[in-house]
């Protein structure tokens, strides 16, 4: 699974059950609740945030290694 799905799914289910537990029967509220989780998730999606915390979840759950999540070394310049 890809990071990014992964971080979807870590931030965007918590969500949504909260506010279907508790905001369901208030409608109006409900619908505008929904709308900043999206506008949340969409900001923590461009600043990379996701990502990063779909590579926690995922190495919680091993199925990443700390190696493979890491980045790539970056080469040395030249001269």
């Amino acid at each position: 699974m890809n990071s990014m799905y992964a971080g979807w799914l870590a931030i965007g289910i918590p969500m949504l059950l909260f506010g279907l537990i508790l905001l369901w029967r208030q409608g109006g509220v409900f619908w505008m609740y929904l709308a900043a989780c999206v506008l949340g998730v969409g900001y923590l999606t461009t600043t990379g945030a996701v990502s990063d915390i779909g590579t926690k979840a995922l190495q919680m759950v091993g199925a990443v290694s700390e190696k493979a999540s890491a980045p790539p070394a970056k080469p040395a310049p030249a001269k």
